[in-house]
């Protein structure tokens, strides 16, 4: 992985209709960025009304004109089975991520 001084900064999307709230997404997004950053590629992932499991195959998606790495999210809620997506974008300059002009 290349070495950054300084600031890393990017987007990470969801793409999914799901049962957890905005709290519980964002915990599983955090960990998504969290992999993204070690290049992990499958975590469990646990919070207080989920279970189950992260991953990505290392695949670039496109949303529109934004793209980045997906991770599947696969879980049990307290709601039922769910699924989610997230891609998350690198916009500082790294291998396959583009620079952002803003």
């Amino acid at each position: 992985m290349l070495e950054h001084k300084g600031i890393r900064w990017g987007y990470v999307f969801l793409r999914a209709s799901t049962y957890l709230n905005a709290e519980e997404t964002q915990e599983l997004m955090v960990q998504a960025v969290e992999m993204f950053l070690l290049g992990e590629s499958e975590r469990n992932v646990k919070g207080s009304e989920y279970d189950g499991r992260l991953s990505t195959e290392q695949r670039y998606e496109l949303i529109g004109t934004m793209g980045g790495q997906r991770f599947d999210a696969d879980i049990e809620t307290s709601r039922g089975r769910d699924k989610a997506a997230f891609l998350v974008n690198e916009q500082t300059q790294g291998g396959g991520a583009a620079i952002s002009l803003n």
